[in-house]
């Protein structure tokens, strides 16, 4: 039979349990008993418990802590639920010695483990700080060595088409063929060289790593001649004066064409109208399209009634440059399929394009023969087509 202290002992133990708490000084089993209201309402039940009451009563205790905890704010760190559980562990009964021995082990086997993983994470660290200061040293030594050993020019290569050597190209671009690449700076020498090479419209220069310098020109193809103070000038395709001879090139004259400024041969020019510069980059790039060769003048002192020479013995009227791609279609058609002859003098106008018309201005020179009574015959029947052909005739006749 139980005596009164074991009741008290008993009812202390479980009240440390359920509510946690070890410095309870109330249940005293001497004198009057002052012992909570809960045990005190409940004594007979709670001596009467059994362990595996106990230890069900606890789990449910836990579960409800563990609900209003979670309730609160979610669990998501591992290390809250390693504490829940540890407050769940101390909470049950005295546990046996082997169980004490064996969470000590697995208590010190997560110790060790944290402890090689704070280890692994801080090597990791100086691993990365390491490799930074290797790579930062590398890249000081390859950015020293750039500009002082590698990377210096072995050879400079020319390529393109022009009227100089590639020793004088070379000369004009200041190259002596020992520049480092990496240090060397090509802004502005494209338009130095173009300076010195008159004959050129376009240098492009580029660094070919490891150890070349690509120089590619363009020779400049003539346009047109104009006159200016008593000179001839021979322009380019890009408007660059190329030479002052116009025996030079064989190019089309330009009557008409009034330069803004002082003309200087290797310089751009303009008109003081810059209308005319347009008319003269459309016209000849028309005659290229239409296979038009031997235009000798074109007169653009009118812009309205702009006049081409063919080989100074077919004046051509074009008008506008309105429709100028139809218009040289038709002159090519009537220059090259059978309607003038090779030394017919005539006068073309193709201002309209739906309507060409051909004036003839002179015949081709006529070989009389001997008199004789045929030749007689012979010339009264030349002349008198001469004289059926003096009026005006549509083109396509």
């Amino acid at each position: 039979m139980k005596t009164s202290k074991d009741v008290c002992e008993a009812l202390e133990r479980i009240y440390i349990t359920v509510h946690n708490r070890s410095d309870i000084q109330e249940v005293k089993c001497k004198g009057v008993s002052v012992i909570p209201e809960f045990h005190r309402l409940n004594k007979s039940r709670t001596v009467e418990m059994s362990k595996e009451e106990l230890r069900e009563k606890l789990r449910e205790e836990t579960e409800r802590s563990q609900k209003r905890s979670s309730a609160r704010k979610p669990v998501t760190n591992s290390r809250k639920q390693q504490k829940i559980a540890e407050t769940a562990r101390k909470q049950l009964p005295p546990q046996s010695p082997a169980r004490k021995k064996r969470e000590a082990e697995l208590k010190k086997q997560q110790e060790q483990e944290q402890r090689a993983k704070q280890r692994q994470r801080k090597r990791g660290g100086s691993n990365i700080v390491y490799y930074v200061m290797l790579f930062a040293l590398a890249a000081i030594i390859f950015a020293v060595l750039s500009v002082t050993v590698l990377f210096n020019t072995e050879k400079i290569i020319v390529e393109g088409e022009s009227d100089y050597t590639d020793e004088q190209i070379i000369a004009a671009s200041g190259l002596e063929g020992n520049e480092n690449l990496v240090r060397l700076s090509l802004t502005g020498l494209p338009e130095r060289m173009l300076d010195k090479l008159v004959t050129l419209d376009n240098v492009k220069v580029e660094k070919v790593f490891p150890s070349t310098i690509k120089i590619t020109v363009e020779r400049s193809v003539p346009m047109a001649c104009f006159m200016y103070a008593g000179q001839s000038y021979v322009i380019s395709h890009i408007g660059r004066v190329m030479s002052m001879d116009e025996r030079e090139a064989d190019c089309m004259r330009i009557l008409g064409y009034k330069p803004a400024d002082s003309v200087i041969v290797g310089g751009f020019i303009k008109a003081e109208d810059e209308e005319q510069d347009k008319l003269v980059k459309e016209i000849s790039t028309a005659v290229e399209k239409a296979g038009i060769e031997d235009i000798t003048t074109v007169n653009i002192t009118d812009n309205l009634a702009i006049i081409l020479s063919y080989q100074d013995r077919v004046e051509i009227n074009i008008g506008s440059v309105l429709d100028i791609d139809q218009k040289m279609r038709i002159i090519n058609e009537l220059l090259f399929n059978g309607h003038i002859a090779e030394t017919e003098h005539v006068t073309l106008d193709v201002s309209d394009t739906s309507r060409a018309i051909q004036r003839p201005i002179t015949s081709a020179p006529i070989v009389v023969p001997e008199e004789t009574e045929d030749t007689e015959e012979g010339e009264e029947g030349e002349g008198a087509e001469t004289t059926e052909n003096d009026g005006e005739t549509p083109a396509n006749a």
